[in-house]
């Protein structure tokens, strides 16, 4: 079910729901403190049968003594703070004479019933208040006067005769309520504490009195509603009242409340049967909207009373809806359904009044109208008799009699409309309206207090946003009214003879303005909160001068009294003094401050304070707008204070209303630049404070620009920064006329880049010309020239695009600006920028180099259209281009070598560059140098640009178009080339270098400088430790890291420069850039190139040595590194003078190893016989061997070979300067196209097939060059290709590719090197032959063991006296041998020593078995000689140690144990058994061979 909740609430505009009683003992004036403290009624619930359960928060009621309350249409008087508030002493007055007046409910008449409902305004309930402490007194006296107050005031509902539809209108509900004071005799009865339901039946806790009133007048049957309340007062100081007191209150409380809504659902239910009966006779002839309007505007009054302002409010919004549509059926057809006035009386009087101030009459002329001092105390005294002061009082007109008797105009019909609106949402919003009382009241003073926390800034939104959309609709509504108005007064004879409406439109529109105004003002009053107080004076500070506050535009008359003003404090407060402003510039906004109100406006903590001052803004605005209205149709003020002032840029749009009626009047018009009808006159301005505004032009200028600050500071309040910024412009254009230029400028430099954003080219450019004006006359040079740019751009772009402004170039192109910009700019110290595509169109730059012949570098062509009306001299022109290679990014610029004169249309200038960076490139950036602006389109805008002011980034990137062709640059034949390379010599052992081959071509360099700087991570470069190899290029200094500078360097000259790098990470390729500066006849070049130099060597090298006792052999496995196939010419090693070594030759010249077929090769060492001092003067420096490999990649050698072929080929051809381009591409497709595959091939075959490359190998390089030569080129390089179909590799590897590689080989030292040998005495076969052994034969072997010091580190030294321990292992597989004996041992011998050991082997199978294996550990032994005790206890430490078994590959036969066997066979069946008769050993047949 859906629940609405709304609060009543007593004001100066609003009824409450009126609770008639009467009080015939005159106890009232007792309990009405009591009644007071109950009240407001609190958490009420209407539930209706059609309608969902409404809630009333508190619903406020007027207590009226009978007779009172049945008023008419009009409301009753207000009652005083003292009836209110229940006071004894007003009370006891009231109720002196009670008896003897009407309507008390004794004797009393009934008054005639209005046949018109919701005219009246009649109480909910009728309360009767008795006091009677005796049976006897209630018998004799005041039962009879209760039934004859009950027979008078039974609500037809409950009498017996029928109820008419008018009497249900006005039901009501009665209650008695039985009054017990403490000096009654009942009073000091104890009240027991009963429950709730006891009190409420009252047939417990009660008084005899009080039973036999409810047995008299309460119904007999169940459902009957108890209709009596029994109250007890007590004033017991020291304990308070007592329980059964405060419920007999709460008791009459719940009967007050459930009484009021059962008489408000009757009422309500017969308003909506008589509404709905009456609109469905819309369309009967005779059917009036305004009998209409009144029935049902007394069901939202009903709602109104008991708190339901939602209802009421929809009610309204339905009867405003309705009479928008009888007007507009009435304007349409013929009138039907409304009758209206034609014109208001107000408005007449008001036209009268200004037609007789503007032109004084004869006395004779004025007997029709009223004197004209009585209308000008009835239109010109006090604000609260002006047109609009008091639009929200409803009260200030008998509206509902005048639209029950049809005599309301459709003005003043629209106006109580939206002044009943609008008081229903400011009470719901808890606002507190202006008194319409000349005086505030202790209840509005004590509501206002109570409320104001709590207001709603939405609602108080919706309030202005109303009050905005009436006063357009009102405006317009007015006009017509006040024409209406003009023929009635012309028959008066009021005024002298008008004859055109023309005469009439002056006071017309004043009048207007004048109601507008007033009205505008009293909305703010209305909807003025503290939140937003709050918050609007430190915006106030910021844009006013320090020393003054804040005030409303206009001072009060001084005339006026207190009384008289306005009581509330709004968003527009009273100025104290009228002096005029001062204008120093130090005492106005600065920019941070104005700054801070734009870009930083403070929150609000309250819902919807936003919204509230935003629509604020919009009335303050309205305002504004009305004020100069009428400044500019006045005569003395305004035309210069209201717009922009003449620039260069307005008079092709300044335009007059000319009229076409009289060709003389138009021409004085035309000269004047006002028309005469549209006059401002005094006599229409109805508000005192617009009429002396239009009175003085310094008091227009200060009320103007003070609403102007003041929407400024709503609107920012209200978040509205477009509106803000516009408004920010009036002020900077009143600063402006007041020659305040500093503070203008500073508005101004925050305006632009609004205007800017907006693109609001029409007002942009006057406002642009003033701030240029301002920092012209501030001498802000550097500010000037960037707004003269911004305004030459603006009026270029206009004159361009648009054929209307072009016909006005004289006064709009702005070309001064040019020459004015250019030479003020020439004492900056630095350029100003400007984005060229505003100044310059159809910028193309040739996508194509061409090489200067002579000289290396190369030049483009750009062209470019100027569109400007003047020539530009501009002193350099440059074109950056970027590399399309984001790793290896480079730019190169191009300028122009002389100044160029750039006329209006299009030209095209050279730009060179004497910069060679090959690579592919796009344009970057187009640079305009004119003294110091410079005009640049970017077409890569990086992340470190600064813009200028006014000029976002979008203005200055100007995207290159997708079909934009990229730039190929590279150098000429002839130019200065370099190569970086790795080293070829390589020593594994020493620190790597790479070189750099320079070769000055045709360049005779007088010196120059290289710079290198590393790319790859890790990679250190020691150009300190740089020198020459081979030419004549000396290198003079090493100025710091990384720079080297060389001397003079011939004309056809190479050099090659070596450089030391280490490396921090192991890395397989390193990156270098390369950059050299030279001088050749006194002009600078540079060459650039970025190299990627494989450093990972081809070669893998693994050696394994077998130590003997005189001779190492060391076994070399050479093995491909990258699995590229690699050419070896030659391996050796050297002897040295402490070794001797031998090495067989390599079976042929060349040899290619490949990833699966290594090079082995095995190397005998030995020592040479030396002297003892010599061995040890060479101990470690002969240790090292060097084993040298010349070897050469075969991808390295196709590269050259193909290189070679194709240079000769096009230095005999026409395209002898795409050599170096075209070569250093095949070099890279051959190395990133063959694959391992491929280079084996080659390698097996010899010779590379070019077949294997795309047929479109050169489309991508050919591209950078013009299509004719594009053409040319591919054809040649075509046939090139089909005849060099298979180019072979030479058959010696050429130098350029050789690498020689320097491995060092250190020779191990190994202190033990311990001989073993295996002697097995029992086997067969003699010396030289093999050794054989029968299988289950026991074989006897002796282990000999001994150990030597010669390849310790003292070479050629005798042998060592001490003894060493030596550990011994006999070890085999027991599948192949058993051992037995001494198969381990430890011993201890000195050096040359045999020492043999016992040992029996057992064979376990048959065939060739190798010998086992022996292992050995040495350690330090204990004894001396060559004892071969066996030693217990193991040696302290060991010691390295080489075994050279003798025996390591030595294998016996064993064969079968079997010497002869004799075996049975059955042959007499096929298949027959066989039977193993006998058998003997070989043993036994050698022991005993038997007969034969």
């Amino acid at each position: 079910m859906e629940h609405s909740t709304s609060s009543s609430k007593v004001t100066s505009l609003f009824t409450p729901a009126i609770v008639e009683y009467s009080d015939p003992s005159g106890i009232y004036a007792v309990i009405s403190e009591d009644i007071q403290k109950h009240l407001p009624l609190r958490n009420l619930h209407w539930n209706s049968a059609i309608r969902p359960l409404r809630s009333i928060a508190s619903l406020h009621i007027d207590l009226v003594p009978a007779g009172s309350a049945n008023s008419t249409s009009e409301p009753p008087e207000r009652p005083n703070a003292g009836a209110l508030n229940g006071s004894a002493e007003n009370a006891n007055d009231r109720h002196v004479s009670q008896k003897n007046r009407p309507g008390s409910g004794l004797g009393a008449k009934k008054e005639r019933r209005h046949q018109i409902p919701g005219l009246r305004q009649t109480p909910y309930l009728k309360i009767f208040f008795l006091r009677c402490s005796d049976l006897d007194s209630y018998r004799l006296t005041h039962r009879k006067n209760i039934r004859e107050w009950i027979k008078d005031n039974t609500p037809p509902t409950q009498s017996t005769a029928s109820a008419t539809a008018q009497e249900f209108h006005d039901a009501f509900e009665w209650l008695i309520v039985h009054v017990i004071l403490p000096d009654d005799g009942q009073s000091t009865l104890r009240i027991p504490n009963t429950s709730k339901s006891d009190v409420r039946n009252g047939y417990r806790g009660s008084s005899a009195v009080s039973e036999k009133v409810r047995a008299d007048f309460n119904g007999s049957s169940k459902t009957a509603v108890d209709r009596v309340a029994l109250v007890h007062v007590m004033r017991d100081s020291q304990h308070g009242p007592s329980q059964g007191a405060a419920d007999g209150w709460e008791d009459f409380i719940s009967k007050a409340k459930s009484l009021i809504l059962s008489s408000f659902d009757l009422r309500v239910t017969q308003y909506e049967e008589d509404i709905k009966e009456r609109d469905s006779q819309r369309n009967i002839p005779g059917w009036n909207f305004n009998t209409f309007f009144v029935l049902k505007e007394g069901l939202a009054r009903g709602f109104e009373s008991v708190g339901l302002i939602e209802d009421a409010l929809t009610g309204y919004r339905e009867l405003a809806v309705g009479l928008n549509s009888i007007l507009k059926s009435s304007a349409i057809e013929s009138q039907h359904g409304g009758h209206f006035r034609d014109f208001t009386n107000d408005l007449s009087t008001a036209l009268r009044y200004a037609l007789q101030t503007e032109q004084p009459q004869e006395p004779h002329e004025l007997k029709n109208v009223h004197d004209l001092s009585d209308m000008k105390d009835n239109y010109a005294v006090g604000d609260r008799k002006v047109l609009g002061a008091n639009i929200l009082d409803a009260d200030r007109k008998p509206f509902r009699e005048l639209i029950l008797a049809n005599e309301i105009s459709v003005f003043d019909f629209q106006c109580y409309l939206f002044a009943r609106e609008a008081s229903l949402l400011l009470r719901l919003a808890n606002a507190s309206e202006p008194s319409k009382f000349g005086k505030s009241t202790a209840v509005d003073n004590a509501l206002e207090a109570a409320y104001s926390h709590s207001q709603d800034p939405l609602l108080l939104a919706e309030v202005c946003r109303r009050a905005t959309d009436f006063f357009s609709i009102a405006g317009r509504i007015m006009r017509d009214d006040l024409r209406s108005s003009i023929h009635p007064l012309s028959k008066s004879h009021s005024i002298a003879s008008p004859t055109t409406l023309s005469t009439f439109e002056g006071p017309i529109e004043d009048i207007i303005a004048s109601w507008t105004y007033s009205a505008c003002q009293c909305i703010l009053d209305a909807t003025n909160v503290p939140s937003i107080e709050s918050q609007l004076q430190p915006l106030l500070r910021n844009l006013k001068p320090s020393n003054e506050a804040y005030a409303s535009p206009i001072a009060p008359s001084p005339a006026l009294s207190p009384q008289e003003l306005p009581r509330r404090t709004s968003s527009l407060p009273v100025r104290t003094h009228t002096g005029a402003r001062p204008s120093s510039p130090n005492e106005l906004p600065s920019v941070t401050s104005l700054d801070a109100v734009r870009l930083l406006p403070p929150t609000s903590s309250q819902t919807g304070a936003h919204d509230l001052a935003a629509e604020q803004a919009g009335l303050v605005t309205l305002k504004r707008r009305v004020m100069a209205n009428i400044g500019h149709r006045s005569n003395k003020v305004g035309r210069d204070r209201v717009g922009l002032p003449g620039t260069s840029f307005s008079s092709a749009h300044d335009m007059e209303d000319i009229s076409l009626d009289d060709a003389s009047t138009t021409s004085d018009q035309a000269e004047t630049g006002q028309d005469t009808s549209q006059r401002s006159s005094d006599g229409g301005i109805q508000n005192r404070e617009l009429g002396r505004i239009v009175r003085s032009e310094s008091a227009f200028s200060l009320a103007y620009e003070d609403l102007t600050i003041m929407a400024l500071a709503l609107n920012v309040l209200g978040d509205r920064r477009r509106s803000a910024e516009s408004l920010t412009t009036d002020l900077a254009v009143s600063r402006y006329r007041m020659k305040d230029y500093s503070s203008a400028a500073s508005y101004f430099h925050q305006l632009a880049s609004f205007y800017y954003n907006s693109d609001w080219t029409r007002l942009e450019l006057p406002m642009l010309d003033l701030y240029a004006q301002c920092l012209k006359h501030l001498g802000r040079t550097q500010d000037f020239c960037r707004t003269g740019l911004q305004i030459l751009a603006k009026t270029t772009n206009r004159r361009y695009v648009s054929a209307e402004v072009r016909s006005h170039q004289k006064s709009t192109d702005g070309s001064h600006y040019l020459q004015d910009t250019i030479n003020a700019s020439k004492s900056l110290s630095r350029p100003v920028s400007a984005p060229l595509h505003q100044y310059f169109s159809d910028v193309y730059l040739d996508p194509y180099i061409q090489h200067c012949g002579e000289r290396d570098g190369f030049c483009m062509y750009l062209k470019l259209r100027s569109l400007m009306l003047t020539a530009v001299e501009a002193q350099e022109i440059r074109v950056r281009i970027g590399s399309i290679d984001e790793e290896q990014y480079c730019d190169l610029w191009l300028t122009s070598e002389s100044p160029q004169l750039l006329q209006p249309g299009i030209s095209h200038v050279q730009v060179r560059s004497n910069i060679t960076c090959p690579a592919w490139y796009r344009l970057e950036r187009v640079d305009v140098r004119s003294a110091n602006i410079v005009f640049f389109q970017d077409a890569k805008a990086p992340s470190d640009t600064t813009f200028p002011d006014h000029f976002s980034a979008s203005d200055h990137v100007t995207q290159v178009h997708a079909d934009l062709e990229p730039i190929l640059v590279w150098p000429d034949e002839e130019a200065l080339e370099a190569k970086l390379s790795l080293s070829p010599f390589i020593h594994l052992g020493k620190i790597k270098s790479i070189e750099i081959l320079i070769s000055s071509g045709r360049n005779n360099i007088s010196h120059g400088r290289l710079c290198l700087r590393a790319c790859s991570a890790g990679l250190r470069l020691h150009t300190g430790e740089a020198d020459t190899v081979t030419g004549e290029c000396p290198i003079l200094d090493k100025p710091q890291a990384g720079s080297l500078e060389f001397g003079s360097f011939e004309t056809s000259s190479k050099s090659v420069i070596r450089i030391p790098y280490s490396l921090e990470d192991d890395l397989a390729h390193i990156k270098v850039k390369l950059e050299i500066f030279y001088i050749v006849d006194h002009q600078e070049y540079q060459y650039n190139c970025t190299s990627e130099l494989r450093i990972q060597l081809p070669l893998s090298v693994n050696v394994q040595d077998n130590f003997q006792e005189h001779a190492l052999f060391s076994n070399f496995r050479i093995d491909t590194a990258k699995s590229v196939p690699t050419r070896i010419s030659d391996c050796m090693m050297h002897s040295t003078d402490t070794f001797e070594v031998s090495m067989p030759p390599l079976s042929s010249n060349t040899l290619i190893i490949f990833a699966r077929q290594p090079l082995s090769l095995v190397a005998r060492i030995r020592r040479k016989k030396t002297r003892t001092s010599d061995a040890q003067t060479s101990t470690h420096v002969g240790s090292i061997l060097m084993l040298q490999i010349r070897c050469a990649c075969i991808d390295q050698e196709v590269s050259t070979a193909v290189a070679d072929k194709l240079s000769t080929a096009l230095r005999q051809s026409e395209f002898r300067d795409l050599r170096r381009l075209l070569v250093n591409v095949l070099c890279k497709v051959i190395r990133s196209k063959l694959s391992l595959h491929d280079l084996e091939s080659i390698g097996l075959l010899g010779g590379i097939h070019m077949a294997i490359f795309e047929q479109d190998l050169w489309q991508s390089v050919l591209s950078g060059l013009r299509p004719e030569r594009r053409e040319k080129a591919a054809s040649w390089l075509t046939e090139w290709q089909a005849a060099n179909a298979m180019i072979s590799l030479p058959e010696s590897t050429d130098a350029r590719d050789m690498l020689e590689l320097n491995v060092p080989v250190e020779v191990p030292r190994i202190p033990i090197v311990v001989t073993g040998h295996l002697d097995v005495l029992s086997c067969g076969g003699g010396v030289g032959e093999s050794r054989f052994a029968a299988m289950d034969q026991s074989l006897l072997a002796e282990l000999c063991l001994r150990y030597s010091r010669y390849w310790a580190n003292e070479p050629g030294g005798a042998a060592g006296t001490n003894s060493v321990c030596i550990s011994y292992e006999v070890q085999a597989s027991a599948d192949v041998w058993l051992i037995g004996g001494q198969r381990k041992g430890q011993f201890s011998a000195m050096e040359g020593e045999v020492s043999k050991f016992p040992i029996i082997l057992l064979p376990q199978k048959t065939g060739h078995l190798l010998y086992p294996s022996v292992e050995v550990r040495v350690s330090e032994g204990h004894g001396h000689g060559g004892g071969r005790e066996e030693v217990e206890e193991a040696a302290d430490g060991a010691v390295e140690c080489e075994m050279d078994y003798l025996d390591q590959s030595e294998s016996i036969l064993i064969i079968p144990d079997l010497g002869s066997s004799t075996v049975s066979l059955d042959c007499r069946t096929p298949g027959g058994a066989a039977w193993l008769l006998e058998s003997n050993s070989r043993l036994e047949r050698r022991k005993d061979p038997g007969p034969g």
